[in-house]
C-alpha cells in the first residue's frame, strides 16, 4: 500500500512538473513574440528620429546661411555655429542610442577636427541667453532649442551683445 502511496505521489509530483513546464514554455514564447513587436517597433522609431533629426539639420543649415548672407552673424561666428549645426544629427542619435551627453557626443565629434569643446563654450557664452541657458541643460530638447535659436533671425538681430544705433550715437 505504501508502494502505492509513493508511485501516486510521484506521478502527481511529474504531472505537476509537465504543467508548470507547458505554462512556462507558452509564457516564454509569449516574451519571445513580444520582445519581436518591440523591436520591430524600436527600429521603425529609430528610423524616424534618423529621417527627422537629419531634415532637421538641413533646415538649421538653410537657416544659418541666410543669416550669414544678410551678414547677420560673422565670419568666426559662422563657423562655430557651422560645426554645432553640420553635427545636429549626430548628436541626437548618440544621445539616444548610446544615452550620451550632448557635451559627450560634441567631443566625440570634435575629435576629427582642430577645434576643441572650449572653444565652443566660449562662442555659446557669447551668445544671448535664449542660446546659453538651453545649452546648459547639456540635454537633446535643450540642444534642440539652442541650435533653433542659433538659426533665429529675430535672436540675431537682437543681440544684445552688439551695440544698437542708439548706444552708439551717445559715444559720439
Amino acid at each position: 500500500m505504501v508502494e502505492f502511496g509513493v508511485i501516486g505521489f510521484l506521478v502527481l509530483g511529474l504531472i505537476y512538473f509537465v504543467v508548470r513546464q507547458q505554462a512556462m514554455q507558452t509564457e516564454l514564447n509569449n516574451l519571445w513574440h513580444s520582445l519581436k513587436s518591440l523591436d520591430k517597433q524600436s527600429r521603425f522609431s529609430l528610423s524616424a528620429l534618423v529621417m527627422i533629426s537629419g531634415q532637421l539639420q538641413k533646415t538649421y543649415q538653410l537657416r544659418l546661411d541666410s543669416l550669414q548672407k544678410h551678414a547677420l552673424i560673422g565670419a568666426d561666428d559662422y563657423k562655430f555655429a557651422s560645426f554645432i549645426i553640420s553635427q545636429v544629427e549626430s548628436v541626437i542619435m548618440q544621445c539616444c542610442e548610446k544615452s550620451a551627453t550632448v557635451e559627450e557626443a560634441l567631443t566625440k565629434q570634435l575629435a576629427n577636427t582642430e577645434m576643441e569643446m572650449e572653444q565652443i563654450n566660449q562662442y555659446i557664452a557669447k551668445q544671448p541667453s535664449e542660446i546659453r541657458v538651453p545649452w546648459c541643460k547639456n540635454t537633446i530638447g535643450g540642444f534642440i532649442a539652442a541650435c533653433h535659436n542659433i538659426t533665429s533671425e529675430q535672436i540675431k538681430a537682437k543681440d544684445p551683445k552688439e551695440p544698437d544705433a542708439k548706444d552708439t550715437k551717445q559715444r559720439v
